[in-house]
């Protein structure tokens, strides 16, 4: 065969190759946009959920504020949260989980135009083109959001002495009733809608994530599918080229030779290669167009390592979205009981012989957040709480809940332990004196009073969409009674908790007080350790 028409049908072919190797090329870009703008809705669909979990809980934190202040700028900033809800106020630029403190705290003005009305967050959300079922939790979210509001302004309306009038207005005067308001913001059905809001979104945000991940991956596979194709066509380019080479080799052997061993050195990987044949003869533009195919893989490869780095950081994304809900669920339930729940157990109920209950609670907690104002009062709960589980971390017990100021603590339950009632008196201990370390370095003296009893409780997990792990039982009524007569800076404890730890604990005797339902009955007040004799002799 001429060198001629061995080249035209060469260079057809090449032409063809480098036309497909080119398509190709574009058509990976495109899928690799199309991947991008995925990503980039997925995480748009968590900010818009972010953004409804926290509106709701500072609707709760400035109806709680208006309730314990009477603060009219709390009133104020909670129907600019719901008339942004609503979308009858606009959604202000940069509108994230921080700008309400910024606001509280002084640090930007508060300037919303509420005669500018913008779109609601359910209006938002459907722009994002989620499916049914997302949308379906979303609404589910939404509409106990609209039940704690009910709630929140029946409490807001009760400290001013209004009330509803039977037709949804508060025109109905009468006196004005605190308590009835705190109960309502702080009591149990209250608690448990915030907590179902927050489970909504995570199944939201679960259900977005399956979905985005299923259709990303088929995404990457396809363009896989494609650079499988571009490198194939590729390889068959370099194959082409070869054989050229081995045929115009016996034509123009030195030139020839020299382009063969730049070919070798791009088949091997080194596509640093570049021939730079000059002259304006057949061979000259062969290594032309072997260049540029150089150039093409390179831009191939370049692409590939980009798209390898994007996948993994998707995925690292992903895991981190599963381990936070994962902390999520054990946040609200004990580890133990998660993981039971994640295999598939759907009723857990257990009865524990031997456990000890152990109540605490600040001492003239409702004055002190009244002067303290909400932000402040809602830092120090979260340090003294986080103390708190440290502790109940170290010493082995575990933390049930907490109820505004009182936090409650089991040792025995879910993992039966014989050493339960040393475990919390060690805890009690600690937790007194990590209380009075804070106090020290607060504007204000925070004081803490505790209460412990020993006996039978029944344990296990109630509710469907909102899991909660809680203790039955006469102790726990009994220890949360030691609490509520004790003196501040004690522990009161029952006799069975003297009885139990008299060996290696130290016990003053608080006489006999008027437990409600029992009576008279025996206490006793928790010193410390008997290796700390001296010292806690000369404190009792």
């Amino acid at each position: 065969m001429k060198i001629k028409t061995f080249l035209i049908i060469f260079f057809s072919s090449l032409v063809l190759f480098a036309g497909v190797n080119t398509t190709l090329g574009f058509i990976l870009e495109i899928v690799e946009k199309d991947i991008g703008e995925s990503q980039k809705k997925m995480h748009e669909s968590f900010e818009l959920a972010q953004e409804l979990v926290f509106s709701s809980q500072w609707l709760t934190r400035f109806s709680r504020g208006y309730v314990a202040t009477k603060d009219s700028t709390r009133l104020t900033y909670y129907s600019a949260v719901e008339g942004i809800l609503d979308g009858k106020i606009e959604t202000p630029a940069a509108y994230d989980l921080g700008y309400w403190d910024l606001v509280a705290g002084g640090f930007i003005p508060f300037t919303l135009n509420t005669s500018k009305a913008g779109k609601s967050i359910e209006d938002r959300f459907l722009k994002l083109n989620i499916t049914t079922e997302e949308y379906s939790k979303l609404k589910d979210a939404r509409i106990q959001i609209a039940r704690s509001c009910v709630m929140e302004k029946i409490a807001m309306h009760a400290v001013n002495g209004e009330y509803d009038d039977g037709t949804g207005t508060f025109t109905r005067k009468g006196k004005p009733d605190r308590g009835m308001a705190e109960r309502l913001i702080y009591g149990e059905e209250y608690n448990k809608i915030n907590g179902d809001i927050s489970l909504l979104v995570k199944e939201f945000n679960d259900l977005v994530k399956k979905r985005f991940s299923t259709e990303i991956s088929k995404k990457e596979a396809y363009a896989n599918s494609l650079l499988f194709i571009n490198l194939s066509t590729a390889v068959a380019l370099s194959g082409m080229i070869l054989a050229a080479l081995l045929f115009l080799t016996f034509r123009l052997a030195k030139r020839a030779t020299y382009l063969l061993n730049s070919v070798e050195k791009i088949s091997a990987g080194d596509l640093s290669v570049r021939t730079h044949i000059s002259g304006e003869d057949e061979l000259s533009q062969l290594s032309n167009s072997i260049d540029i195919m150089a150039d093409n893989l390179r831009s191939a490869f370049i692409k590939l390592e980009e798209k390898i780095d994007l996948s993994q950081k998707a995925l690292i994304e992903l895991d981190n979205e599963r381990n936070r809900s994962e902390k999520l669920l054990h946040n609200i339930l004990p580890a133990a009981i998660a993981d039971r729940l994640r295999e598939g157990e759907e009723t857990i109920a257990e009865i524990f012989p031997e456990v000890t209950v152990a109540f605490s609670d600040i001492v003239g907690f409702t004055e002190l957040s009244a002067n303290l104002g909400p932000h402040k009062t809602v830092q120090m709960l979260s340090e003294i709480f986080g103390e708190l589980d440290e502790l109940a971390e170290k010493h082995s017990v575990e933390k049930i809940k907490t109820i505004g100021d009182c936090y409650m603590v089991v040792g025995g339950v879910p993992n039966r332990d014989n050493l339960h009632c040393q475990h919390i008196a060690n805890f009690a201990l600690d937790a007194m004196k990590a209380v009075e370390n804070f106090s020290r370095n607060f504007p204000v003296n925070v004081r803490m009073r505790m209460g412990i009893h020993t006996g039978t409780v029944a344990a296990g997990v109630v509710g469907k969409k909102k899991f909660s792990y809680d203790l039955w039982g006469d102790v726990v009524n009994i220890a949360s009674r030691f609490e509520t007569t004790s003196s501040p800076d004690r522990i009161h404890v029952s006799e069975a908790i003297k009885v139990r730890l008299a060996d290696d604990f130290v016990f003053f005797d608080g006489g006999e007080i008027d437990l409600k339902g029992k009576g008279m009955t025996r206490s006793y007040y928790l010193l410390g350790r008997k290796e700390h004799l001296p010292q806690l002799e000369t404190l009792a």
